[in-house]
């Protein structure tokens, strides 16, 4: 029997937390149990309810997005949190990576890429918007090489292994993956997780670290 996961929608605007139930309605196996309109709301519906997934958006009243989830996952660290928010400022993404937020999705994109985040973030597994994951990346290059910190040794990986990862990196979903190398969802989400059992690293974090540190993306292109 598939487990079912419950959710609580964290917006202070109704009709944007409407949409986002109806879009969430795709995933037979998630329940929305709850909504919270500020940030001591999303707070309070956590406690109550105990939420597998919250997804909260940035700018709420009372309580930021980005306290509110910082206090939740400090109280339930079992939780997965999805931020969907307008910003895309690199200040904003880090302190909510920082936060505790598993996923980052930005509004514009949250018809498309919402779905995928919450069932990526649900396996474990951390999800950033392509356009997210370029300010990520961005920010590592400009790390000192001594904060990368990460062992030399691509040759763990096999050819297609690397060249997922390069694309994982990127910011591509596991179906823009599949598409662009002629491979099923399910099979590039197997080499995910071998790539990230083979290295240890088992964010996205973890695996931009790996791949600046080894030369797998061009890094001069993500700082331009």
């Amino acid at each position: 029997m598939t487990k079912l996961y419950k959710a609580v929608i964290c917006d202070d605007h109704a009709i944007f937390r409407a949409g986002l139930k109806s879009v969430l309605a795709a995933i037979p196996s998630l329940e929305i149990v709850g909504e919270a309109a500020t940030g001591y709301e999303a707070l309070e519906a956590v406690k109550t309810l105990k939420p597998d997934l919250v997804t909260m958006d940035i700018a709420m009243p009372e309580l930021s997005g980005i306290d509110a989830t910082r206090e939740i996952i400090s109280i339930f660290p079992q939780t997965r949190v999805v931020i969907l928010s307008v910003h895309s400022r690199k200040t904003f993404i880090l302190e909510s990576l920082k936060a505790g937020a598993r996923g980052y999705v930005l509004k514009d994109s949250a018809g498309e890429k919402l779905c995928e985040a919450v069932e990526t973030v649900l396996k474990g597994e951390c999800f950033l918007d392509s356009p997210v994951a370029a300010r990520i990346v961005d920010e590592f290059v400009k790390l000192p090489d001594q904060e990368v910190n990460v062992k030399q040794t691509p040759e763990r990986l096999t050819d297609r292994e690397r060249q997922i990862l390069r694309l994982i990196v990127e910011g591509n979903t596991n179906k823009s993956i599949a598409s662009k190398l002629c491979l099923s969802p399910k099979t590039v989400e197997n080499h995910r997780a071998r790539i990230m059992s083979k290295l240890d690293r088992h964010d996205l974090i973890g695996l931009v670290k790996y791949a600046l540190a080894n030369g797998l993306v061009d890094a001069d292109s993500w700082s331009r």
